[in-house]
Formats: C-alpha cells, sequence, structure tokens
C-alpha cells in the first residue's frame, strides 16, 4: 500500500520505527531486517562533523569507518561546505551538456597535473562502478575490435553493474544475472597464472585490457612488485592495456598518493572515486593516457561515444576541486604519514596484549584490518546447525561472525561505530578511518576495542545477529 508525499521538514522528523517501517515496504526489506538486528540499526543519525555523528537522541558516536572509503576528509569538512556554499549563493550554472564548464575544465586539468606525464584525458562519472565501464569500454574500442578478453583477479572488486560486476571475483553474477563476454580470471598475484592465460586468450582472439587492484581495500592484499613487473613485461610482449582500479585505495590511504606509486610505473587507466568527492559528491573519474585515448576516441565521429547526463556537475566539480587542493597540501600527507604510523603502533600493541583473540593483524596505511580467533565452540556449533547456503566455509564465517559481534560491542559500550567489509574475501573488522581523525580518537578507539576483547563478547549479541540467519533467509 503506498503510504504518502513527504514534505522535507516531515522527512526530517521521522522516528527510528517510522524509518524502519519505510525501508521494508519501499525499499529492501531483507536489508531492514540485517539492519534492525544490528544496535546501530536502532538509531537515527542527526548531524555529523569531523569524525563524529550525532544521533537525534543525542549521542556522540565516533564514526570509525572512514565511510566504507568516501570519507577520506570526515563529514562535513569546513573547506568544502565553504565552496560549496559560494556556488549555491552565486548561483552558478550547474550542468548543460552542450556548453563549457570552467569548473569541469579545471578539476580535469588538476587531476592530470598531479598524474604521470602521459594520464592527462579525464572523464567524470558518478560511481567507481560507472569508471570501470567506461574503462572497458575505452580499452577495447582502442583495439577497433580485433582482441576480445579482458582478464582479471580471482580476489577483486569493481562493482555491481553487468560489466564490472562479470570482472569482481567477489561478487558472483553467474546463474543471477546476465554476464559480459569473454572474461578470464587469473589467480591473484600469480605469475605463472597470469602469463598462462594471457597465452590462452590470444591463441583465440587476444587480451585488451588487464584490470587490476594494486590494493585490494576488500582482502587488504597488495599485488607484489613481482607481479607487476611481470604485468608489464607481458605489456610489452602482447600489448594490451593496463587498467588500475584505484577507487578504494586513491588519496593517501597508503601513505602515498596512489598506491601505483609504491611500483615505477604507470597505467594506461586511472579508475579513482569515493574519496575525490570530499565525502559531499557522488562523483568518479577516469583517467587515460593520451595514446590510448586517442586510438579508443581519436576520430570526430567517435566525439560522443561516452557521454552521461551527470557528466562534470557544476558543484560536483568544484567539490572534487576543493579535496584534490587539501589533499594536494604538503601538511596533509605529514598528518597522513604520523596516523599511519600511530595505526601501525596501536594494531601491534593490540595483538601483543590480546595474543589469545587476535589471529591476524593485516594491512598498510590507513587500510587495515583485524582477524579474530572465532567465537567460542558453542556458538559454532549453533552455526553449524544452520543451513545457510550462501555460507560455503563456516569456520571463515565464524571469525566474521566474531568481528560483527565486537562492531556490536564497541558501539553498545563505547559509542564507536566500525565496519566489517561484505566480501566475500574479508573477515576481518576494518581498521580504516578518515584521514583527518586525530591521535586522542585513535587512542580512545583501541583501548575500547582492548576492554572488549578483555571483557569478551556478550553472547546475546551473537544471538541477535544470528537471529537474521534464520531458515526464512536460506
Amino acid at each position: 500500500m503506498k503510504n504518502k508525499l513527504f514534505s522535507v521538514d516531515e522527512a526530517k522528523k521521522l522516528s527510528i520505527s517510522e524509518v524502519v517501517d519505510l525501508y521494508k515496504n519501499f525499499i529492501n526489506p531483507n536489508q531492514t531486517k540485517i539492519y534492525s538486528s544490528l544496535p546501530y540499526g536502532k538509531d537515527i543519525f542527526d548531524k555529523a562533523e569531523g569524525v563524529f555523528m550525532y544521533t537525534s537522541e543525542g549521542k556522540k558516536i565516533l564514526d570509525f569507518t572512514g565511510g566504507l572509503g568516501v570519507l577520506g576528509l570526515g563529514h562535513n569538512h569546513p573547506q568544502i561546505l565553504e565552496v560549496r556554499k559560494k556556488f549555491q549563493e552565486e548561483k552558478r550554472v550547474e550542468v548543460h551538456k552542450i556548453i563549457f564548464s570552467k569548473y569541469m575544465a579545471a578539476l580535469s586539468a588538476s587531476l592530470a597535473y598531479i598524474l604521470p606525464n602521459k594520464l592527462n584525458k579525464c572523464f567524470f562519472l558518478n560511481s567507481g562502478a560507472e569508471a570501470v565501464e567506461a574503462a572497458i569500454k575505452v580499452t577495447f574500442k582502442s583495439f577497433k575490435g580485433k582482441k576480445k578478453y579482458i582478464l582479471y583477479s580471482n580476489r577483486s572488486y569493481h562493482g555491481k553493474l553487468i560489466g564490472s560486476g562479470s570482472i569482481s571475483a567477489s561478487y558472483k553474477l553467474k546463474n543471477q544475472f546476465p554476464v559480459m563476454q569473454n572474461c578470464v580470471d587469473f589467480k591473484f598475484n600469480d605469475l605463472e597464472d597470469l602469463e598462462k592465460k594471457i597465452i590462452d586468450c590470444e591463441k583465440n582472439g587476444g587480451v585488451y585490457a588487464v584490470i587490476i587492484e594494486p590494493y585490494s581495500a576488500s582482502s587488504l592484499e597488495a599485488c607484489s612488485k613481482n607481479f607487476i613487473k611481470k604485468l608489464y613485461e607481458l605489456r610489452k610482449k602482447y600489448s594490451f592495456r593496463v587498467i588500475f582500479d584505484e577507487v578504494f585505495s586513491g588519496f593517501f590511504k597508503s601513505k602515498k598518493m596512489f598506491y601505483f606509486e609504491h611500483y615505477d610505473v604507470e597505467p594506461d587507466i586511472l579508475c579513482l572515486s569515493k574519496a575525490i568527492g570530499g565525502g559531499k559528491s557522488s562523483i568518479s573519474s577516469l583517467t587515460i593516457n593520451d595514446e590510448l585515448y586517442k586510438k579508443a576516441y581519436g576520430d570526430l565521429s567517435d566525439t560522443f561515444l561516452h557521454t552521461t547526463t551527470y557528466n562534470g556537475f557544476g558543484e560536483e566539480s568544484i567539490t572534487a576541486l576543493e579535496a584534490l587542493n587539501i589533499f594536494c597540501d604538503p601538511k596533509f600527507k605529514i598528518k597522513v604519514e604520523q596516523l599511519s604510523n600511530l595505526l601501525t603502533t596501536e594494531l601491534e600493541d593490540l595483538q601483543n596484549n590480546n595474543k589469545d583473540k587476535i589471529e591476524i593483524i593485516k594491512g598498510t596505511g590507513i587500510l587495515n584490518g583485524i582477524v579474530f580467533k572465532s567465537i567460542p565452540s558453542s556458538i559454532g556449533r549453533i552455526v553449524e546447525k544452520i543451513p545457510i547456503k550462501f555460507i560455503k566455509d563456516k569456520s571463515f564465517f565464524l571469525k566474521k561472525l566474531t568481528a560483527t559481534a565486537i562492531s556490536c560491542e564497541l558501539y553498545k559500550k563505547h559509542n564507536i561505530l566500525a565496519s566489517i567489509s561484505d566480501s566475500s574475501n574479508s573477515n576481518h573488522l576494518n581498521i580504516s578511518p578518515s584521514l583527518i581523525i586525530e591521535q586522542k580518537e585513535v587512542k580512545y578507539f583501541f583501548s575500547s576495542l582492548d576492554q572488549v576483547l578483555k571483557e569478551g563478547i556478550n553472547y546475546k549479541t551473537i544471538e541477535v545477529i544470528l537471529n537474521f540467519l534464520k531458515p526464512s533467509n536460506v
């Protein structure tokens, strides 16, 4: 049954029970069930600033999630708000596809300025998955249809669209959605398997692109330098394009501006998103090697083969431009290096103090995670009895369940919001805060986590989590 037409003021006044009811009826019933089973699914968040969120009941919550990659600059960064406010007050031109945009022009030139010399042609979209789709198009087009295969890692995530999902091993389209043809996976970081797959494809039409995440934010693993070296040797031999997906890892999340700077190479195409939007804009970018761009879209007849309605929205462009300027401030780089070092120290100290509860810490920069040892065997036996079809490795799932339970304890007892990756390749608690977080907030997080581990997990928390895995969902 339809509800009503809400005014903005009415939307602001909705209670948590009303929001849950609307989500259930008009958005996603299963998502509603999952969120409602978690403690932070029982609160309405009204305001946010920096690394803090505030509920309608006045609770101050430390947001340690980094907005899952989006909030590199935290919530409502004052410089971002100021440029957007001025843009609106001055009634600047927002979007018009048939006139020039000085804001998009400045953004593209600025992005090219901080990238390697050959990465000059920029295109702006709304999401990382769209950037990946555009990268597939331009690399395929650059060979005039003479090559047919794209290769991707068997531990990859590039988005949930048909094309990007077809090359995302952690997002299985098979038997659920149509899949793009001629997508071949290779074993992550395996030089021999990569070469074998490329040779096999060369016998049957050739490879037009290899797409990789130099650093996987879902598995917290990087491509080795030897793997990258081999990739570029094969690129020289077989003339395919290399696409780097740094949608998540870009903008100082690994101490460097981009993860590919850890290698002595540059991609043919770089996909970026998340943090570039300054926490306020839905924007992504595709930056293309000049030569590649010319081969794909150099002809006049190809001018409009890839355009979008919202390409280069004025306010999105000035937001991303201001974000770039903040990131490029030398003081910001120093702060990020200090934060990365602090996280490393705190993680090591936490592990040394809780060796019986922590299996491993992993990651780099501010992209880190903690894999905990499984919850007690009594809970394990309960999970073993649940006929959950989507859980293939229940030992792996138990560790993910443990991390989820710990995040719930952090929220309930210490007002900390922490996240668990939904990737099938990860079972860790994310330790990836916003880059602007201060030392005292980092210290508070780790002291709170240490306390949770010392006190142990409340079994009631685990029972609540298991509640959404009842037979109705299997």
